[in-house]
């Protein structure tokens, strides 16, 4: 049954991921008796298992993030890099207006570049904003300069980091689970990001399909980017 945590579980802090927290309820006695993984994952689940809170994965993720921003001093005070947008760009005017839904977990933007390379080759990718924004926050590896970004002092670009990112030069894609999605490569739908919040599949293509309720599609051009699309998917909280 799923619950909101009322005090801050700073014993979450430890586990890397939630494969890991799994396995801090079992024993080996448990692999001993049991028949198989599966079922010592759903004992787990169903709560025989110590007297601990157990969260499911999007709780565990929530739980995660909101402990690394106690623990961190330097974000206790949320910092929105959107106020230093002076400019007149129209891409990054569109994700100075989502910067704050992002972050508060109401939409989550996903933001499809592609840049042209000095070789003549472009370079494309896929990019989790709210997970972007974090990165940056926590200087995390490979992290975009948001506030550059929104100067205008520095261009946002594709990295082999990204969920998704394709290099045309070299013909490589690189595909990124990340903790708000895992990437599907569906036989009939093509690319889609399945959201680890609500579950909810959110399709790249603009043609018409089963998933296209679940994301709003909006092409925005600009000198800076020559195009940026954005995804935007609504994330559907637990009631």
């Amino acid at each position: 049954q799923s619950h909101s945590p009322i005090m801050t579980d700073f014993s979450i802090i430890k586990f890397d991921t939630y494969k890991e927290y799994l396995h801090s309820f079992t024993t080996a006695e448990d692999y001993r008796y049991l028949p198989c993984n599966k079922t010592v994952t759903t004992l787990t689940k169903l709560g025989y298992r110590e007297h601990r809170s157990f969260y499911e994965e999007d709780e565990f993720l929530n739980v995660k993030k909101q402990v690394e921003q106690l623990l961190n001093p330097t974000v206790s005070a949320q910092v929105y890099y959107s106020q230093y947008f002076k400019g007149t760009d129209p891409a990054l005017r569109a994700l100075v207006k989502r910067e704050n839904v992002n972050v508060i977990g109401e939409i989550s933007t996903i933001i499809f570049l592609e840049i042209a390379g000095g070789s003549g080759f472009s370079k494309s990718g896929y990019i989790d904003f709210e997970a972007s924004l974090r990165n940056y926050r926590f200087k995390g590896p490979n992290s975009v300069d948001w506030k550059a970004v929104f100067e205008e002092k520095k261009l946002l670009r594709p990295q082999p980091t990204d969920i998704v990112f394709y290099d045309w030069r070299t013909r490589k894609i690189f595909a990124n689970d990340n903790d708000n999605y895992t990437v599907v490569a569906h036989p009939e739908f093509g690319l889609l990001f399945t959201h680890k919040g609500d579950h909810k599949n959110i399709p790249v293509t603009n043609k018409k399909n089963l998933f296209s309720a679940n994301v709003k599609r909006t092409m925005i051009k600009s000198d800076l980017y020559g195009f940026m699309i954005l995804y935007d998917h609504h994330v559907r909280k637990k009631t």
